[in-house]
């Protein structure tokens, strides 16, 4: 489960599919366009991460909206989170809870 934070008061909840170094893949009830900016903050087993993120791609599947979101500012301290995060050892510890403010 996810929770976003607009820019305004409006909360916005969805599920990550897969995350990587790279990016996350996200499941939304409410279409993002591509090019987005959004401020990323989400907790993880290990730690908290924040970054800023570009919705790269979308796609409607089965009535929700799956969002290709590619990191573009992430400090090396969340970069560390998502990394240990990723490694097979600890498989199943990016599945926390995160929420974004768009920018």
């Amino acid at each position: 489960q996810a929770r976003f934070m607009g820019a305004t008061t409006t909360v916005l909840r969805g599920d990550i599919v897969d995350m990587s170094t790279t990016g996350l893949c996200l499941t939304v009830d409410t279409p993002l366009e591509r090019g987005r900016e959004l401020h990323l903050e989400f907790d993880l087993a290990n730690g908290r991460v924040e970054a800023v993120g570009e919705v790269r791609w979308a796609v409607q599947k089965e009535g929700k909206h799956e969002l290709g979101i590619r990191f573009v500012r992430i400090s090396a301290e969340s970069m560390a989170v998502i990394t240990q995060a990723t490694t097979p050892r600890t498989a199943g510890g990016w599945s926390g809870n995160f929420s974004f403010r768009r920018r």
